[in-house]
C-alpha cells in the first residue's frame, strides 16, 4: 500500500476512534440520540474506510499466501477477522435502531453493543501493530 494512503487511513481511523469516545460521552450524558447519530455516522465512516483502503490492502498483501505463518500474516488476518465481525455487527446494530428517538430497542441490545465496542477497540490495536510492521522498522 502507498505509505501516504496508509497514513491517511490511520489518520481517519484516529477520527472514527475520537467519534466513538465522543460518543461514549453522549451516552453518558444521556443523550442517546445523539450517541446514535454518531455510532452510525462511525460505522459508515468504517465501512468505507474498509472498502476503499482496508480491503485492498489486505488483498494486496503478498506475504499473506507466500508465508501464512509469518507476524505479519497472523496479524494482518487476525485484524481482519475481528474487524470484519466488528463491521457486521456494528452495522446490524446501528440498522436495527433506525434513528428512533425511543431507547427501549438499545436496552435489549446493550450487550451487543458493548461486544461490538471490545473488538472494534481490540481490531484498533491490532490494525495499530499492523501498521507498525507494514510502514514502520518495527518487527518482532
Amino acid at each position: 500500500m502507498n505509505p501516504i494512503i496508509a497514513q491517511v487511513n490511520a489518520v481517519f481511523q484516529i477520527i472514527i476512534a475520537t467519534i466513538l469516545l465522543g460518543s461514549l460521552v453522549l451516552k453518558k450524558k444521556h443523550r442517546y440520540f445523539l450517541h446514535g447519530v454518531t455510532m452510525l455516522v462511525a460505522v459508515v465512516l468504517n465501512v468505507f474506510s474498509f472498502l476503499l483502503v482496508m480491503l485492498p490492502s489486505l488483498l494486496g498483501l503478498a506475504i499473506i499466501e507466500a508465508q501464512p505463518l509469518n507476524a505479519v500474516s497472523v496479524v494482518a488476518l487476525v485484524h481482519a477477522c475481528v474487524g470484519a465481525v466488528c463491521i457486521i455487527l456494528g452495522a446490524g446494530v446501528v440498522a436495527s435502531w433506525h434513528l428512533k428517538s425511543s431507547t427501549q430497542g438499545c436496552v435489549k441490545r446493550r450487550s451487543m453493543m458493548r461486544l461490538v465496542l471490545v473488538l472494534w477497540l481490540s481490531a484498533f490495536a491490532v490494525g495499530v501493530v499492523l501498521y507498525a510492521f507494514l510502514n514502520t522498522s518495527f518487527s518482532i
